[in-house]
């Protein structure tokens, strides 16, 4: 018989990672985008597992708790206490700071490959040496965030609202700034470290985001979408991280 796992689908997991500490709580409204926006993701379960974001107090008696694993969409702090009050054991798991560390976008900075003028800042005086006379467009990006929130568009001198948002956030974790772009086509290419270091690689799919680059679905790339030097140039990225990844000390999808 196949393993069976209780679920616990944390899609919120950068934000409580970018607490860094215990007490934090999805406001309602989040909770119900990602309820209506991670539907998808339960297609991630198998024919005999169970989401416990679902669960009622009655069907919780009745767990075959023997039986399950617990396996979340990130385990961290928070996921891990919630497969435990429901008495399943989670699977092994990386620890919350490797969790936290190669979540924060400045991991995928330092390895080099995002856009052109792409830099991290952590003070008011880099930020302002970087967009100079506010000639270009630039895109600010809290490190820990999702789905196209935590962002901020510079298109001219900040206001005092926006200079309290930027404040607020070098204070907390540091921006990645950007050049302002508006992407024809997005790709994405998973993948899954094992905890002995080897890794594999899924197939390339093709990423749908609003104007503002919230996710909203995914389907597998056709034929022919990607040039095959584009298609070698996914793969070997692909391949760096997962080596990166494996030296940082993190284990499972990528």
């Amino acid at each position: 018989m196949s393993q069976r796992y209780a679920w616990v689908l944390n899609l919120d997991a950068e934000l409580e990672l970018a607490r860094g500490r215990p007490g934090y709580v999805a406001q309602r409204k989040l909770t119900e985008q990602l309820a209506l926006h991670g539907s998808s993701s339960r297609a991630l379960l198998g024919p005999g597992d169970v989401l416990l974001d679902l669960i009622t107090p009655t069907e919780a008696e009745v767990l075959p708790r023997r039986e399950l694993r617990g396996r979340a969409w990130c385990p961290t702090p928070l996921a891990l206490q919630r497969l435990r009050a429901f008495g399943v054991e989670p699977e092994p798991h990386p620890d919350a700071a490797v969790l936290r560390r190669v979540n924060h976008r400045l991991c995928a900075h330092e390895l080099g490959g995002g856009l052109p003028g792409q830099t991290y800042v952590s003070s008011r005086s880099e930020l302002l040496s970087r967009v100079g006379d506010y000639g270009r467009r630039w895109l600010l990006k809290r490190p820990l965030t999702f789905a196209g929130r935590g962002q901020l568009r510079i298109i001219g001198p900040l206001t005092d609202k926006q200079w309290t948002w930027v404040e607020l956030s070098l204070e907390r974790d540091g921006l990645i700034l950007e050049p302002l772009v508006t992407p024809r086509f997005e790709v994405s290419l998973h993948g899954f470290v094992w905890q002995d270091g080897h890794f594999e690689l899924g197939r390339v799919c093709a990423q749908q985001v609003s104007e503002r680059g919230t996710f909203q679905a995914v389907r597998l790339a056709e034929p022919g979408e990607l040039k095959s030097a584009e298609d070698d140039a996914l793969f070997e990225r692909a391949e760096l991280a997962a080596r990166e990844l494996s030296g940082a000390g993190y284990f499972g999808p990528f």
